[in-house]
């Protein structure tokens, strides 16, 4: 079989749609050489809202996209009621039917040799569906969360064990996926996992000089700024560490904190703001044109994110943000929890904390506030941290799994 045969990328988080493993994705697809065709929804499946600027991507992407309106439902349960269940279930079908027909379009007319699916339990049927084609491999992308969260659609995990144990081969993020993989399929499926950590574009995150004009619209001038950037969610762990800040700018009256994204969280963390009397203090940046991301990025001194795992297993995967912001050159504080020691070395380009302690937090918040020659240390190695994460590799990586022979089933 041809090594040089095109892959087929199925993701429901694609650019322009924000998060980590839409990063993920569109790495992996530009640093391919062509081979990556990419299978994306135009709607989003969390509102029903058309995805705000996808032709534009599409159009300026290196690799080829093809959009369907849905991948999956819309994220609303089919609601209460025989009659919306019954509407529920026929879109899914329809859906299904939809993706089906281009999938098999796309195998016969593009000769597709490997099918990767990036969403583990709404298209796990996917998996089940690729293992009656003969001589097409099927491949899982497995970030963490999905695996370790508690899901209705999923209650005892059973959907996803047996998802992963139908795929041909399974690629996971991070040391601490990789456990969690192992834990849940057991025995005997070693030789068709692989690890492939996540990586960062270097050419696009570099340490760059803070741009006046930021500096004067969020009010930083002569600041010594903590920056946030990521999907406000309770896991990120940014309440701790507005509670923190708190306690650092009470003697450091220079510092404030730009919390840069959008999320169901925000509310939360602008009444933290207030109750910790910091509200004038915490600058709330919102959504920002990726054009400006790295400029965001580059306004902050240290970088916080102190994620924690919640009590329904909700956690950090790996922490990509983490590496963007090594590469442009700025020292990061992490939580302990999930997969973010794989991006974060103590001591190394960074600290990590126990995200559930605000003490913690504070501590390392304030001691990269008052020593620059450790701040300076963390900042030269974190850049070497991501120069060697850089996603050339991961790609070429990635590559190699999917040119993989299919596997020689065994009974499990």
């Amino acid at each position: 079989m041809s090594k040089a045969r095109p892959i087929l990328l199925i993701a429901n988080n694609f650019p322009p749609v924000r998060g980590g493993s839409a990063v993920v994705y569109d790495n992996l697809a530009r640093g391919a050489g062509g081979r990556i065709i990419v299978l994306a929804p135009s709607i989003a499946y969390t509102d029903g809202l058309p995805t705000i600027g996808w032709r534009e991507h599409d159009r300026m992407a290196s690799y080829r996209v093809i959009r369907l309106p849905l991948l999956r439902t819309v994220l609303d349960g089919g609601g209460e009621g025989w009659l919306r269940r019954q509407r529920f279930r026929a879109a899914d079908l329809l859906i299904r039917l939809r993706l089906t027909a281009t999938l098999l379009r796309l195998i016969r007319t593009e000769r597709v040799g490997a099918v990767c699916v990036g969403e583990l339990i709404a298209s796990s049927w996917i998996v089940t569906l690729l293992a009656w084609l003969p001589g097409i491999r099927s491949i899982a992308y497995v970030h963490g969360e999905e695996i370790t969260t508690d899901d209705g659609f999923d209650p005892t995990h059973r959907r996803a064990h047996d998802t992963l144990r139908a795929a041909d081969q399974v690629v996971v993020v991070s040391r601490f996926t990789l456990g969690a993989v192992r834990a849940l399929v057991g025995e005997g499926m070693d030789r068709r996992i692989t690890l492939i950590e996540n990586g960062v574009d270097t050419r696009r995150f570099r340490p760059q000089e803070k741009r006046a004009d930021l500096l004067e619209e969020y009010r930083l001038q002569d600041c010594f700024v903590f920056v946030a950037v990521c999907r406000l969610l309770e896991k990120k762990g940014i309440d701790h560490a507005i509670r923190a800040f708190a306690r650092v700018v009470a003697t450091h009256p220079d510092c404030r904190f730009l919390v840069v994204g959008t999320g169901a969280y925000e509310a939360a963390l602008r009444a933290c703001a207030r109750e910790e009397g910091v509200a004038a203090q915490v600058v709330f940046a919102g959504d920002v044109a990726e054009s400006d991301l790295v400029a965001h990025y580059c306004l902050g001194d240290t970088f916080v994110m102190p994620n924690r795992e919640l009590p329904n297993g909700d956690t950090e995967g790996f922490g990509l943000v983490f590496l963007e912001a090594n590469s442009c050159g700025v020292p990061v504080i992490a939580g302990r929890d999930g997969g973010s020691r794989d991006a974060v070395q103590d001591g190394v380009n960074g600290l990590v904390v126990n995200g559930h302690s605000v003490d913690d937090i504070a501590a390392a918040m304030g001691r990269l506030r008052e020593d620059a020659g450790f701040r300076e240390s963390l900042r030269r190695q974190g850049l070497a941290v991501a120069a060697a994460a850089d996603w050339s590799g991961r790609a070429s990586a990635f590559l190699d799994v999917c040119d993989r022979e299919r596997p020689v089933r065994t009974a499990s």
